[in-house]
Order: structure tokens, then C-alpha cells, then sequence
């Protein structure tokens, strides 16, 4: 009985003790009365008090209501910003709180509370017809809304720099953010960001690509080669299938990856604003019981769309961090801007544009010098600082470079005849055309455009095909203007009588603002390093191949590096992933097994990088490649680990030389 006795005195001892220490503990814990902007409630932890000195909690039934006076029972809320002044509540059970004051398990509109400060430390909540004037207790023990994780640790202020001194990082100078709202928003599944949040941005696909994916025929055709293949449409949290190296049809660019790409050495995206109208109208026929509420097929109409859409997503990030200007990205539209907001140790977003029919100027549309002139100056108000003069298919500007199979006949569609082409010259590898189509009707992508053909294309098969197109007199103009605006000039896409013609114009003008982001302006005979390549880089202009795996990078950056150092200009090589832009990633390499990349690795700025965590899948780079945005911080570990030496410091080089190419270009604009 002694024993007993003893123990039980032993175990109230120990309970009591560990009661005292809780409450010392808590009573340690500031519970101070919250007095800043609203803004800054963003990620924060609140009990909410009335003038009455009662605290809002939760019954038994998930209502809440005011209805104790004992901060020990008042309800913690997590404050999630869904914009600066907008929040939706989350309680402890993981729900958020409706404007019924109820604790809800789906987010919907009842659950987003505006807030105004009403003086220094009360506010008002509102949603719907619900009201309710109270001060805010700074808390403890919320648990956050579902996010995907980074994985990344360290000291972020070692990413400030002086802004006089050189940048040291990566430009990705060709991607394609808002490429979700292309091909009528009825393409590309997910979006970078959603007011109600991660399991909104990226959920399950279906509604768009149908059960198992069967109606997303443009994606399968480009990812598989097969238009009846099928994927997993769940995203958040499993992420089965998507987002993969080889997809096509799933957004890459959810904030959380871009920042860890960003916290990964990437210090400038060049963003395109991205439209095909020849898919888009493919899609609304192929796929017609998903176009419903879809965007316009217009380029112009899709490209201001898409701009508004840049300026959401930083407005968004923003509000996550705490307000305007927080947020670890910023739309830059000057290269002195680029410069502040990289030393200021955040990412500067460069928007671009890549289209067909650009400004409206397809072979099917009307288009004058007043046109060229009314889009091209909308498009710089717009932000808009790069820009394609042709893509694909040729428009009124230039002839494209040549495609065969599918992509010829979706030229015809667009302006009314196939390539037309000619031998390429003897230092000009061309493509190879084939007679007739490799697919046939059956094939609803392409029985759809064949719908529009009145002739099947026969090629001499024999020969290298060049385009026969330069450079229109209107297409001379337009260069010129952006000339005169300091814009750069993408020559990637162009044929190469076109890319001759625009370097021409350029070094008659002594102009630096020319670019070749992602591998696509012609080839030497060889494969090498063409003519019209090598007078870009002379003139001062910027390279960066399209991103494959480290031990292929080393020789995609190798080629280029003897001529910059001969051209005088800064040694620097950026990387163009065009994901979502109808472009494979790098794969995992061959030999993982035997050299894998290791996990924790640090950066060269000190970082910590873990494997990325997306809901309930891990991202280990050497199992999935270049799965997602995220994996681009992955990926330049690997090119310093397998590449190293000149290859690695030309890619740290890159941001540099981006900003020193766009400066000269903006220093001769004569039209603002």
C-alpha cells in the first residue's frame, strides 16, 4: 500500500510539475493586441475579441459565436490572405470559418472576410451580411492552410547584393508563366496561384482533359505521340502523373516552385505571353464539351489577358508575404529596375511574347504600319519588353523557320497554303519535308486541319528545306519600332533568310537587343554554331540554349563560349526551359543510380535544399528530371557538380550579361 501511495504522490508530483511548467510557458507567450496594417496579418495567428471583452469560439455544433470571456477558450485563427485586405479564417480543425460563422470543410466564397482598420487596434470583419467589429489577439498554435513546401533553409538576405556590382546567377530567358490562359485557358490545367488556394490551383484535371485524361488530345499528341493516351488527373496533394518532364498539358509554375527555383540561383524569368490561334481554334473543335467560359482565341485579346494575369500573381505573392512590394517577385520593365530588384534579393520578371499571329498580324488578318503601332505601343504599356517577330508559321512580318506533319498543315490553316520552301544555302542545315502526312484523319488533331487542306505537301525529299520567306517591308518596320523602344528581339522561330534580314537592320543600327532564348534559330550544316548565330553574339546579342540534362548543358553552353570571348562582351550563357510551352524537360540522368545527386545539398549562396515535398509526392530530381519549376535550383546544383569550370561561370555569368545586353538595347530607344 506504501508503494502505492508513493507512486501516486510521485505522479501528482510530476503533474503538477508539469501543469506549472505549461503555465509558465503560456503566461511566458505574448498575447499582445495586434495594431498593424492589415496587410500584415497575412500567415498570422488570432484570437478575436469584441468590445464586450468576449471572445468568438466554437460549440459543439461548429458554430461559433461570442460567448466566453476566457482567452484559455477563445477559437485561434490562421489568416491566409487571399488579397491585401482579403483572408479566409482557418480554425483548429483545419476548416475555415463561414460568414455564417460556421467552421466549414470547403472553401467558397462565404469564406473570404474583408478587414478594415478601423483605428489603431480595432477592425472590421466582413463577409456577406456578416459584421463584426473586434481587436485581434496575437496567438500561437494555428495550424497554416495546406501549401506545397520549398525544402530550402538558410539565410535569404544572402541573396542582396550592391547593386553596382555584377549579379552572380541564372537568367531563364524563356518561360511562359501564363501559359495556363492559352489555347482559351482549355489546354494547360492549373494556374500559378488561386484565391482559395493550393488544392484549387493545381486539383484534378478532368474537368479539362476529361476521365483519364482521353480528351486532352493536343498534350497527349505532343507528350506521347499518341492523341488517345491517358494520365492520372489528380493533382494536389498525389500528383500521380503530373507535373512529369515530358507533360505538356499541366502547369510547372506554381509560385512555390518558381521561389524555389528563385532561392535555387535563378535571379530573371523572361516570361512570354504565349498564343497559338491555329491550336486554339483546333482545340475548340476538337474538344468542344470543354469550351465552355474559355478565353478568346485573339491574340492580342489572350496577351492583355495574360499580362493582367503577371500582375495578379505578384499582387498575390505579395499579399502572402505581408503587402505590397514583400513578395520575393517583381514585374521589372527597365534594366536599372532588374538591377534594384535583384540586389534587393528577389526575382525580376521580364515579360515577353510569343505568337503566330502577333499583333494581330497572321496572314489572315489586315495589318498596316497603324497596327503595327497601336498593338506594338499597347504591348510596351502593358509592360511587355521582348518579342517574337514570327512563330511557327509564317505572318505579315517574315517567314518562319519550316515544319513538317502537323504543324505544316496547321500553316496552311493559318495563311492558306503550305511552306514554301527552297535548298537551303551550303552552310544552313535545313528540315527535312515529307509528301503527305505520317497520320491520317482518323487522328482528330489532324483530320481537323486536313479538313482545311485542298492538297496533301510534296517535298523533294532529297534536299535540306530552307524557307523561301525573309523579311516583309512591314516586318522591317516593325523591327524598327522596337528598335526605337528599346524592346528586344527574339530571333529564335525566324527562317533564316528572316534572321538575316533583321541583323541586318541591327548592325546598321549598332543594336545589342537581340536574343536567341531556347535553341530554335537555324542550324549550321553541321549542327553546329550558325553564321547568323555567330553575328548575334558579334552584335552583342544574348544566347540561351534549350535546358537539358547537366552533361548535355556543358556542350550547349561550350559552343557558344569561344565566340563571346572573341566578341569583347561579357563570357555569360543563359538556360531557356519553355516549360508548358510545348516543350520536354531534362529527364534524370543515366548513371542516378551511380552518381546520383545528394540530398541535403547547398547552394553557392548557402542555402540548404532538401527534396521538394508537393502534398503528399517527393520530387527527388534523380527519380523525376525536371518535373516541375521547382527543380530548376535541382538541376543548377547538378550543372555545378557534372559541368563545372567555364560552363558553370558563363550560367552564373548570365543575369549579368542579360542586363548589360538589355541595357545598351535601352539606351538607344528614341520612343518611350
Amino acid at each position: 500500500m506504501l508503494n502505492v501511495i508513493s507512486s501516486l504522490t510521485l505522479s501528482c508530483a510530476l503533474i503538477a510539475g508539469i501543469l506549472l511548467i505549461s503555465n509558465q510557458s503560456h503566461a511566458a507567450l505574448s498575447h499582445e493586441v495586434y495594431s498593424g496594417e492589415v496587410s500584415g496579418l497575412a500567415q498570422g495567428c488570432y484570437s478575436i475579441k469584441a468590445s464586450d471583452e468576449s471572445f468568438l469560439s466554437i460549440n459543439l455544433k461548429g458554430e461559433y459565436s461570442f460567448g466566453t470571456s476566457n482567452l484559455m477558450h477563445a477559437g485561434q485563427f490562421y489568416f491566409k490572405p487571399v488579397s491585401f485586405e482579403e483572408f479566409m479564417l482557418g480554425d483548429r480543425y483545419q476548416n475555415t470559418v463561414s460568414n455564417g460563422l460556421m467552421s466549414e470543410s470547403t472553401v467558397s466564397e462565404s469564406s473570404i472576410w474583408q478587414i478594415k482598420k478601423l483605428d489603431n487596434k480595432l477592425y472590421a470583419l466582413s463577409s456577406g451580411e456578416q459584421l463584426i467589429k473586434a481587436h485581434l489577439i496575437e496567438q500561437h498554435f494555428c495550424k497554416p492552410f495546406a501549401e506545397i513546401s520549398l525544402n530550402v533553409e538558410g539565410d535569404r538576405t544572402k541573396l542582396k547584393a550592391d547593386a553596382t556590382q555584377p549579379i552572380r546567377g541564372v537568367v531563364d530567358a524563356h518561360t511562359h508563366i501564363t501559359s495556363y490562359e492559352f489555347v482559351g485557358g482549355k489546354f494547360v490545367h492549373g494556374a500559378p496561384f488561386h484565391r482559395f488556394g493550393v488544392e484549387h490551383a493545381m486539383g484534378n484535371c478532368e474537368h479539362i482533359h476529361g476521365p483519364n485524361g482521353k480528351l486532352d488530345l493536343i498534350g497527349n499528341l505532343f507528350s506521347h505521340d499518341d492523341p488517345s493516351a491517358e494520365h492520372d488527373t489528380q493533382g494536389w496533394p498525389k500528383f500521380r502523373d503530373w507535373p512529369h518532364y515530358n507533360d505538356e498539358s499541366h502547369t510547372d509554375y506554381y509560385y512555390r516552385w518558381i521561389e524555389r527555383a528563385y532561392l535555387g540561383g535563378v535571379r530573371i524569368m523572361v516570361s512570354h505571353l504565349v498564343e497559338s490561334e491555329q491550336l486554339c481554334k483546333t482545340q475548340t473543335e476538337t474538344n468542344p464539351a470543354s469550351w465552355v467560359n474559355s478565353n478568346s482565341c485573339d491574340t492580342m485579346e489572350s496577351f492583355r489577358l495574360q499580362a493582367k494575369r503577371h500582375y495578379q500573381l505578384q499582387d498575390y505573392i505579395d499579399a502572402q508575404a505581408g503587402g505590397p512590394g514583400k513578395g520575393f517577385l517583381r514585374i521589372v520593365t527597365s534594366p536599372s529596375q532588374a538591377r534594384e530588384v535583384i540586389a534587393d534579393g528577389k526575382l525580376a520578371v521580364i515579360m515577353g511574347g510569343e505568337a503566330s499571329d502577333v499583333l494581330n498580324c497572321g496572314l489572315n488578318d489586315k495589318c498596316d504600319k497603324d497596327t503595327v503601332d497601336k498593338h506594338l505601343g499597347e504591348l510596351y504599356n502593358l509592360g511587355v519588353r521582348s518579342l517574337y517577330p514570327v512563330h511557327k508559321f509564317d505572318n505579315r512580318f517574315a517567314g518562319s523557320r519550316v515544319e513538317d506533319g502537323i504543324l505544316n498543315a496547321a500553316q496552311y490553316r493559318s495563311g492558306g497554303y503550305l511552306f514554301k520552301t527552297e535548298t537551303c544555302d551550303d552552310q544552313t542545315r535545313g528540315m527535312v519535308m515529307n509528301s503527305g502526312f505520317p497520320l491520317t484523319a482518323d487522328v482528330p488533331i489532324l483530320g481537323k486541319l486536313m479538313n482545311w487542306l485542298t492538297r496533301a505537301p510534296d517535298y523533294d525529299t532529297t534536299i535540306d528545306h530552307c524557307n523561301e520567306l525573309g523579311l516583309s517591308e512591314l516586318g522591317a518596320y516593325l523591327v524598327n519600332q522596337m528598335i526605337d523602344r528599346g524592346m528586344l528581339i527574339e530571333l529564335d522561330h525566324t527562317s533564316a533568310k528572316s534572321a538575316s534580314d533583321i541583323l541586318d537592320i541591327l548592325e546598321s543600327r549598332s543594336y545589342s537587343g537581340v536574343v536567341s532564348s531556347h535553341s530554335w534559330m537555324t542550324k549550321s550544316r553541321d549542327g553546329g554554331v550558325h553564321y547568323n548565330t555567330e553575328r548575334l553574339l558579334k552584335a552583342g546579342g544574348f544566347v540561351a540554349p534549350y535546358n537539358h540534362n547537366a552533361y548535355r548543358m556543358k556542350n550547349e553552353i561550350g559552343q557558344y563560349i569561344d565566340i563571346i570571348k572573341k566578341s569583347g562582351y561579357l563570357l555569360g550563357v543563359g538556360i531557356g526551359t519553355d516549360m508548358t510551352g510545348l516543350a520536354h524537360q531534362a529527364p534524370p540522368r543515366d548513371d542516378v543510380d551511380q552518381n546520383p545527386l545528394e540530398y541535403p545539398f547547398t547552394s553557392e549562396l548557402g542555402l540548404v535544399f532538401n527534396v521538394q515535398q508537393s502534398g503528399l509526392k517527393e520530387f527527388d530530381y534523380n527519380e523525376v528530371g525536371m518535373a516541375h519549376y521547382g527543380m530548376v535550383a535541382d538541376h543548377i546544383q547538378e550543372i555545378r557538380e557534372r559541368s563545372g569550370g567555364v560552363a558553370y561561370e558563363a550560367l552564373m555569368n548570365s543575369a549579368e550579361a542579360y542586363l548589360q545586353m538589355w541595357q545598351r538595347a535601352y539606351e538607344k530607344r528614341s520612343l518611350k
